[in-house]
């Protein structure tokens, strides 16, 4: 496989050593890629980390999640997000959170453009309004015997035109702001190891619903998550594009690498051990740690315009944490 391209960036927390992804599927490949090309000392930590996995599995803990994984193999090929009866729970209950605030931010802050018709052919025609009012014209023409004819013909035949009364068929959107600009979005992923699993949820999902409610307002939104470690005054950070501005969002993408457990504490780790070994750098016993900060600080350190989702480990810091990304972005409008 082609090696990614190695970058450095300076910031108050040191060194950051990263490599930027396009995708989830090119982030996994390199992992496995290059886990197969570790030092002596980097292959003795990754081993450990199999080591106290097996353990993990084998004392029944929920750190992965609930039910707890079977095998390594099922951590190690986990490709899917494996959490979606616990999000068909939470979600309403962040939806209702985030429904006060949102209100108030459609108001005050960036209003949904309305829906509204003209008929002087501006904009997309609309047929579901067309249909309401619709009539068909029977002309007949009876000055001869044949022209008789020919309108019966034509009648039977349904060679007639269809009309409408309303004349207001034309949508599009009143008073919208054509110069929103693009937002890129930045997740830091992961926890620290007393955050229990489910808890990593919420960073995901306000996300998608910070998504949803920005691109209903015609603004285009990337969202990239950050899995990274800190030791030794430097970051190995890997930066992972989840979606492109033209894109839907994927919201199993974006979980998964986000806010999924099982993928994090097992695959996460790997991939720390991978970044910090192509970076030449030996990661310490305990793989590091997330800083406060560690992905602001990135997010600043390569975007100064991208807006950062740290890390969120309940419901309000997450609410809290979308109605601020918001607000900024309004600032960062008027400036």
């Amino acid at each position: 496989m082609s090696r990614p391209q190695k970058h450095t960036a300076q910031s108050t927390n040191g060194k950051y050593n990263y490599l930027l992804f396009d995708s989830v599927f090119a982030f996994n490949a390199f992992v496995d890629h290059e886990i197969q090309q570790l030092s002596k000392t980097n292959a003795s930590r990754w081993n450990n980390v199999v080591q106290s996995t097996i353990q993990n599995l084998n004392s029944g803990t929920e750190w992965y999640g609930n039910p707890t994984p079977k095998d390594i193999e099922e951590l190690n090929e986990h490709r899917t997000f494996s959490g979606m009866e616990l999000v068909r729970k939470i979600q309403p209950q962040i939806k209702d959170k985030l429904a006060k605030y949102l209100d108030y931010l459609e108001d005050a802050v960036l209003p949904k453009p309305k829906m509204a018709y003209n008929d002087r052919g501006l904009g997309v025609f609309s047929f579901e309004r067309a249909a309401m009012a619709m009539f068909k014209n029977f002309p007949v023409d009876t000055r001869t015997p044949v022209d008789t004819a020919v309108s019966q013909m034509n009648i039977e035949l349904n060679n007639h035109s269809i009309n409408t009364s309303v004349k207001t068929v034309y949508a599009y959107f009143q008073d919208k702001q054509m110069s929103y600009p693009a937002m890129q979005l930045y997740i830091m992923a992961g926890a620290n190891a007393n955050v229990q699993g489910d808890q990593l949820l919420y960073v995901g999902l306000a996300c998608a619903e910070l998504v949803e409610f920005l691109e209903l307002r015609g603004i285009s939104v990337e969202v990239n998550v950050m899995i990274g470690t800190s030791f030794s005054n430097q970051v190995a950070m890997a930066c992972v594009r989840v979606k492109r501005f033209q894109d839907k969002l994927d919201k199993n993408q974006l979980l998964l690498i986000s806010s999924d457990p099982r993928y994090f504490r097992f695959r996460g780790f790997k991939s720390l051990v991978a970044l910090s070994n192509y970076f030449g750098l030996t990661i310490p016993s305990g793989l590091g740690s997330i800083t406060a900060q560690m992905g602001a600080a990135f997010a600043k350190a390569i975007n100064s315009k991208g807006f950062v989702f740290e890390q969120s480990y309940a419901m309000e810091t997450a609410v809290n944490e979308v109605t601020q990304i918001i607000e900024s972005y309004k600032t960062q409008l008027a400036v």
